[in-house]
């Protein structure tokens, strides 16, 4: 399914840290040597969507105002923006125009002479401007909690300029977020500090502004604050290495700071009833100067990605908060809390929009209330249970009954004798029940075949007539209106899905297909990409044919420990695989 065309397609770009053309000594990161030419390449890249306008979000240049070479900087920056230029607007970062006030702070702050520097290269350092009736409003972050006579005149002009939009759609620009994890959480290097956090989002809720966009901490982050949705965009440059630690695998290049998986810029399509962001990636990639382009050399589809017919297992843990380790320079003296938020990007960027979570992430406050913000992005939830869940656990699935696509009840038996009375699941209107059975090595015959400790999910092929005998027998048994089959790694895909779909035809009943990527056996890994790719590409080609039958795929980030290795789409950095890449549009097949 396509999403209609957007009213207009507005670029974002952030955290270019462009250096001088003659390198100086202002970092010494060896990758930061490649800034220049990387931002050149997403440059080329946005001019061939043709957008409306463009943003940037600060961080342009990586010289700080202070430094004998920043002017020289902003000249190499405004030469590489050149194609864009005429369209570029731009918000200061606090490598632009000093740090945010701080004591431990590693850069210097924002002054009236540095305010000054930059207004003379870039411009205004706080504005706005419409565009088909939205109101795009620029900040300048980095006077907040500054106590100086240049906040109160921005802080006056912010709450003029919201009043004056009242009625409208207005999108908000800011180089430091409010907030990367919580409204409520300690100030850092990476958020405003108080009193101006509450003001700021204080002003998001009174005005139910559409959206905050913000840069500074070269990761993906997504947050809600009433109806406002709160991104925080990747860079084209470097990667914050202290960040490296929300991912529980050795970190990559340069201790984090090139991976090269979460490189981007983002095309925000606003339409008559909301937004759509995609996040393009660039991967790292550089453009010589010589080869810069000057204006669109192909046109680019600018429709939101679509959906694919998919359901992912999220089985590790997706919404858990992370204590990064106090380390400077950035946080030396606190620590700092913060959840990886790539798997909802990479769920957006491979047109995935339904996953598989127990239970108890629903029964869990903090983690329910995620689910909601991923229901507010499109993300609906598939959630099972083993036995038919208890009273109190159903009352506590209420608040989140819009998120949920189906409840998966999991039984030990054909037969179903181990599930209690369904009954109670009639108070949950509108979502289909499901009942799948867990196939355990318990149920394994002796013989000369080696006995392993495993579990898997679905009713086998040869259970089918016995299973829906089973719910034709019970009376509540009508309330289920799917059942769940495993379809393993050795199973002629395209052929058990047709015959899966037969058997849903025939007794009028919906069929889930879980296609499974583990060998059956536990100690054999599955790494073998080019198969795995193979099986999802065919997978989704047959969808389209399949009445009767919904598919989900276990699983989504690599198993690369434990029992039943096996890679996913995304690798355990939470980079694209290449059946993710795949999935994304990013390789061709």
């Amino acid at each position: 399914m396509t999403r209609k065309a957007p009213l207009f397609t507005f670029a974002v770009i952030t955290d270019t840290h462009v250096r001088p053309a003659v390198l100086d000594r202002s970092s010494p990161f060896p990758v930061n040597d490649l800034a220049n030419d990387r931002a050149r390449h997403a440059i080329a890249e946005i001019l061939r969507h043709d957008p409306a306008f463009v943003i940037h979000l600060g961080d342009m240049v990586h010289t700080l105002p202070h430094m004998p070479a920043y002017v020289d900087a902003c000249r190499e920056a405004k030469e590489i923006f050149a194609p864009l230029m005429s369209v570029m607007r731009f918000v200061a970062g606090n490598h632009d125009i000093g740090d945010k006030p701080s004591v431990d702070a590693p850069a210097a702050p924002i002054t009236e002479a540095t305010t000054q520097i930059y207004r003379a290269q870039f411009g205004s350092d706080y504005s706005a401007f419409d565009h088909q009736d939205c109101v795009f409003v620029l900040l300048n972050s980095s006077l907040v909690n500054s106590g100086t006579r240049e906040e109160n005149e921005q802080r006056a002009w912010l709450e003029q300029t919201l009043a004056d939009a009242q009625g409208r759609r207005v999108f908000v620009f800011s180089h430091y977020p409010p907030f990367i994890n919580d409204p409520h959480e300690q100030p850092h290097y990476d958020n405003y500090s108080e009193p101006g956090r509450s003001w700021l989002v204080g002003l998001l809720r009174r005005h139910g502004i559409e959206a905050l966009m913000s840069g500074h901490v070269h990761q993906f982050f997504f947050n809600r604050v009433g109806a406002s949705k709160l991104y925080c965009l990747p860079p084209t440059s470097f990667i914050r290495q202290d960040y490296a630690d929300l991912y529980k695998i050795e970190p990559t290049s340069e201790f984090g700071r090139d991976d090269t998986g979460k490189f981007g810029f983002a095309l925000v399509d606003v339409f008559e009833d909301g937004h759509g962001l995609r996040v393009v990636q660039t991967d790292g990639r550089q453009l010589e100067k010589e080869a810069q382009p000057t204006r669109p050399s192909r046109p680019v589809d600018v429709s939101s990605q679509q959906d694919r017919p998919l359901t992912v297992h999220l089985r590790h843990a997706w919404a858990e908060t992370v204590e990064l380790p106090y380390n400077g320079p950035m946080e030396e003296f606190s620590r700092k809390r913060a959840r990886n938020d790539y798997t909802l990007l990479r769920l957006w960027q491979m047109g995935l929009s339904s996953v598989r979570v127990p239970i108890g992430d629903l029964l869990d406050e903090a983690t329910r209330q995620r689910v909601l913000d991923y229901h507010s992005a499109g993300i609906r939830f598939c959630v099972f249970s083993v036995g038919v869940p208890s009273a109190s656990a159903l009352e506590a699935l209420r608040p989140a009954l819009a998120a949920i696509e189906h409840f998966e009840m999991v039984t030990a038996h054909v037969d179903l004798s181990d599930l209690a009375d369904m009954s109670p699941l009639a108070a949950l209107p509108g979502i289909q029940i499901v009942v799948g059975k867990a196939h355990s090595s318990k149920q394994e015959t002796g013989g000369e075949k080696v006995f392993a400790h495993s579990v898997s999910y679905g009713f086998k092929f040869d259970e089918r007539e016995r299973a829906v005998a089973a719910c034709g027998a019970r009376p509540d048994g009508r309330l289920v209106s799917r059942l769940a089959f495993q379809v393993n790694l050795t199973d002629d895909l395209p052929q058990r899905l047709h015959e899966l779909d037969a058997f849903g035809a025939e007794h009028s009943l919906g069929v889930i297909a879980n296609i499974r990527l583990a060998d059956q056996n536990p100690a054999v890994a599955n790494f073998n990409d080019e198969l795995i790719a193979e099986r999802v590409m065919t997978a989704v080609r047959c969808a389209d044919g399949l009445a009767n039958t919904s598919l989900q795929l276990d699983t989504f980030v690599d198993i690369d420990r434990g029992y039943n290795p096996r890679h996913g789409l995304l690798d355990r950095h939470y980079n694209f695989r290449e059946a993710g890449r795949w999935l994304a549009g990013l390789k061709d097949r």
